[in-house]
């Protein structure tokens, strides 16, 4: 039986993120091993089970196949933007966010940053999907193109000197896609984390899923993790035991344990924004 779809007020982080140095940053997303939840064998399942009953519900309006990723999540759930008619128009700050996506990838996987510029932008180039912020960026002159410059190694330096260097055994993956599809793939559920640490474990919770943020700090941002690890679970059968959120605008982190609370919060706001989806469609 489908279960009742009621929207959920955003649960606001319980604290403010507090700026770290490399031993703090580790600390908060390791954790105290001993105090990490044991794995519910059940929960993914019962997850899944309860996503597919609320889509069959929707599944007379649904226009399939219906990808949903955080920013269809936000937009669907947003009084002030219409899904249909989004389009996505490269700023300052989104070209800033993808090269610094990119040098955090960098500095995860080598250990090193050299000229954030250069790397940041060498690093996109190979990927066809970033062609406009690349132009977008190469487009910049004057003032514009030296407050872009100042702010990518201002946050550069917080990052390579806040950030800490992680073991080989926390088999950190960045960038890494996680796709879930439902109603016989008619739907499906996408999330690309920034790192992933860990592997799942059927004793106690061991994963653990970060992001990078060159902006401010958000509500929506722990809302894309709670997402994230939604799909996590329902991809590996075991629940993250940690979300964390690395500011590289300010050295700040904020950490989230992960509960049920959390996960059936997060497959709430799901059904309703894909409810709101197939009335707008």
């Amino acid at each position: 039986m489908a279960k009742q779809m009621v929207a959920e007020p955003l649960r606001q982080p319980s604290t403010r993120p507090v700026q770290a140095n490399g031993a703090d940053v580790l600390a908060s997303i390791r954790g105290t091993s001993s105090h990490r939840p044991r794995v519910d064998p059940g929960l993914s399942g019962g997850l899944r089970d309860w996503l597919e009953d609320g889509l069959c519900s929707l599944s007379a309006g649904l226009v399939t196949p219906l990808v949903v990723n955080k920013q269809t999540l936000r937009d669907a759930l947003s009084d002030r933007v219409d899904p249909r008619n989004t389009q996505a128009t490269i700023t300052d700050s989104m070209a800033l966010g993808a090269v610094m996506d990119a040098l955090f990838r960098q500095l995860v996987t080598t250990g090193h940053i050299d000229d954030p510029m250069k790397d940041g932008i060498d690093a996109l180039r190979v990927d066809p999907r970033r062609s406009e912020v690349v132009d977008f960026v190469h487009g910049l002159a004057g003032q514009q193109l030296v407050d872009f410059q100042n702010e990518l190694n201002a946050q550069a330096t917080i990052l390579l000197t806040r950030w800490p260097r992680l073991s080989p055994a926390w088999l950190p993956r960045t960038q890494e896609r996680i796709a879930v599809p439902l109603a016989g793939g008619d739907v499906v559920l996408v999330g690309v984390v920034d790192l992933i640490v860990g592997a799942p474990s059927n004793g106690r919770a061991s994963v653990g899923l970060i992001e990078l943020k060159s902006g401010r700090a958000r509500v929506e941002d722990r809302e894309d993790l709670r997402f994230y690890a939604l799909l996590e679970t329902l991809r590996s059968g075991a629940a993250p035991f940690r979300l964390a959120t690395f500011y590289s605008r300010t050295g700040e982190v904020d950490v989230e344990d992960v509960d049920d609370e959390l996960l059936t919060a997060s497959l709430r706001r799901v059904l309703t924004a894909i409810g709101r989806m197939v009335e707008e469609a």
